[in-house]
């Protein structure tokens, strides 16, 4: 029997959880996405900061990440458990936006959705 609770035992990637898997999963708006559809985009603010977003570094940029926004009551009332970014990717019916955003100097650039 294993005592020593407190360890935690390593997994098939020696215990370390992947930094795509932990930030691609659903998470409210980042300031600067809720910021500027607020402002620039003239959205009502209740509306949008109750939207979610899963969001993943994009590669070669250091602090720079895309996002794609969605609603959750309407993801529910589809039937369908937002848990990372390929549920959104399998179903972009549920994408309200897309695009993304630097951390650092907090500038925002959305996607065209059709």
């Amino acid at each position: 029997m294993n005592w020593k609770f407190w360890k935690k035992a390593p997994d098939q990637n020696g215990g370390k959880a992947t930094q795509t898997s932990r930030s691609a999963r659903p998470k409210d708006l980042p300031e600067v996405v809720g910021r500027k559809m607020v402002v620039s985009l003239k959205m009502d603010p209740d509306l949008v900061w109750a939207l979610k977003c899963v969001s993943r570094p994009l590669e070669g940029r250091k602090k720079e990440y895309e996002f794609m926004i969605f609603n959750p009551n309407k993801a529910i009332s589809a039937g369908v458990a937002v848990k990372d970014w390929s549920t959104l990717e399998a179903r972009p019916d549920l994408i309200l936006r897309s695009g993304h955003y630097n951390k650092e100097t907090g500038s925002v650039h959305f996607a065209d959705n059709a």
